[in-house]
């Protein structure tokens, strides 16, 4: 009988090892799936995230392009208008402007060397 309960007491500390080592790996196994379980959440948020971006985006496109789209009605429904016409008024009126200025600029410096000159003779006395 002692034979006996030596193996059987073998055969138990090996059972006893090997769950264990059972009991190891299912905790490895819990810890790796609650991370992939986690990793898997944060992905489905970030997807979530994205997608009210892209609806939110898309949303306010579609009303863009709607304003626009009235907008482009409203000018169809007018009478042509002569661009070329306004862009060359705006032209003349800035090339006048332009002449306007560069006189008075022309004034300015004549005046300043007639007083330049006038101070230079008077520091010469």
């Amino acid at each position: 009988m002692v034979g006996f309960r030596k193996q059987t007491s073998q055969r138990l500390n090996q059972l006893d090892e090997f769950i264990a080592t059972l009991s190891a790996r299912v905790q490895t196994l819990e810890d790796e799936r609650a991370a992939t379980a986690q990793t898997l959440n944060d992905i489905v948020e970030r997807t979530d995230a994205l997608d009210a971006r892209i609806t939110s985006t898309s949303t306010e496109l579609a009303r863009q392009l709607d304003e626009l789209g009235t907008e482009l009605a409203t000018f169809s429904d007018q009478e042509p208008v002569d661009v070329v016409g306004i862009v060359n008024g705006a032209l003349d009126e800035i090339r006048r402007g332009q002449m306007r200025l560069a006189n008075e600029q022309a004034r300015y410096q004549s005046a300043f060397r007639t007083d330049i000159a006038v101070l230079i003779e008077q520091l010469r006395q």
